[in-house]
């Protein structure tokens, strides 16, 4: 629930000036503010572009009503400034002095054009200065676009997802952004700790694609396997349930589909014990080569899918835990939300918005005990916080009225 937690939060005190948009910069951002610390959201006039990205509450579409925007931008604050006139970018100049840290994600080129490079920052103000980029600030690549698709087809890995014959394939969604976003705000906690200890300010550079080669699907297993073994991983031969090694994959039940692994030795003796099919208990299933064999792919095939077919997630979950077999059911969104052991532990939250009412939001992502994790206040609207900031800022009435004019704030 949205509350002003009693307990001070882990990084009170703490300033954020975010000029990021779309996903990965804002998940960062999000990251230090639902920690506590203050995120001064710097959008461009119309806002940032990710308002624009459903799904939408009640499939309405809305610069306010985007659940992709709703969730990147907990905590924060809002103010629009337009940074490629004067006036934009004396307020901008402004504000970084009480800044902590400040975290972009304009393409090198962009920075350099507007002339908000890290560099020419920290010429205005002593302060830490984080960049996200696609490739870095130097090299061939450095003024590419990118994508989740680009990051996942270079990274290393796309090559050998999907099935023998058929194209590659990449995980779903914005995964590889959202972790990228993760690292990012690891980044700024440790400039920011440099600070506080070291007296030391510094610029941080995070290139998306560092990350992606760094961290999630498997590739930085796999360039450690090509470097220490010479193996480039390669499609698997047989897509979906198979007795190779077992029976390893997804499998359709009454109400969904389960995912097992169940490979020779004591995985296998588990399953066998699971399903409770006396044959399985047959010796020749000790033999590897007759678990790679067509026979018994179809026995374990025409033993299997009745059985699963008969019994529900939870049944088949069950009776999995009973046999201590590796079997989990696969969820869907709805499982997720309705599920009451994940709602008692806080995965989800409610969020009061002062235009779209109440609505759950994903909740904590980790547990601190003395100074809890909590959505203070729902996503901004647009330009919500822009006078107040600029009060704070020694602008008074007169002078907010002649930005606005010249339309260098909204």
């Amino acid at each position: 629930m949205t509350t002003d937690a009693a307990a001070p939060a882990a990084l009170d005190g703490i300033t954020v000036l975010d000029l990021t948009a779309h996903i990965a910069g804002p998940y960062s951002t999000k990251l230090l503010a639902d920690l506590g610390a203050r995120v001064i959201k710097v959008e461009r006039p119309g806002g940032d572009p990710i308002r624009g990205f459903g799904p939408w509450l009640g499939e309405e579409p809305g610069i306010e009503r985007g659940g992709s925007y709703q969730f990147l931008n907990t905590n924060k604050e809002s103010i629009v400034l337009d940074l490629k006139s004067d006036g934009g970018r004396e307020v901008l100049e402004r504000l970084l002095p009480a800044a902590d840290v400040v975290v972009t994600s304009y393409p090198p080129t962009v920075a350099e054009r507007l002339n908000l490079t890290p560099d020419a920052l920290r010429e205005v103000a002593d302060v830490n200065v984080l960049s996200l980029t696609n490739f870095g600030w130097e090299g061939p690549y450095r003024d590419f676009a990118l994508s989740e698709t680009v990051l996942f087809a270079m990274g290393g890995e796309m090559f050998s997802h999907g099935s023998v014959g058929r194209e590659p394939l990449k995980m779903g969604g914005t995964a590889s952004l959202i972790q990228c976003g993760a690292m990012a705000a690891i980044g700024a906690l440790g400039a920011v700790y440099t600070t506080e200890v070291h007296d030391i300010t510094q610029r941080v550079d995070v290139s998306l694609f560092d990350v992606q080669l760094n961290s999630v699907d498997r590739r930085s297993s796999a360039i450690m396997a090509y470097r220490f073994s010479g193996r480039i991983n390669a499609k698997p031969e047989v897509a979906g349930p198979s007795t190779g090694a077992g029976v390893v994959g997804v499998f359709p039940c009454a109400d969904g589909y389960v995912e097992m692994t169940a490979s020779a030795g004591p995985y296998w003796h588990r399953f066998a014990e699971m399903i409770d099919h006396p044959e399985f208990t047959d010796p020749k299933w000790n033999d590897p080569e007759w678990m790679n064999s067509d026979e018994a792919r179809e026995e374990v095939d025409v033993a299997l899918y009745p059985w699963l077919a008969e019994r529900t997630r939870a049944q088949i979950w069950e009776a999995a835990r009973n046999a201590h077999a590796i079997l989990a059911p696969l969820f869907t969104a709805a499982d997720l939300f309705e599920d009451p052991v994940f709602r008692e532990r806080g995965l989800w939250t409610e969020v009061e918005h002062e235009t779209l009412g109440r609505f759950s939001m994903l909740g904590r992502p980790y547990m601190l005990d003395e100074t809890p994790w909590a959505i203070r206040r729902a996503p901004p609207t647009l330009g919500q916080h822009t006078d107040a900031i600029l009060g704070e800022a020694g602008y008074d009435a007169a002078a907010i009225s002649e930005l606005r004019r010249k339309e260098a704030v909204a």
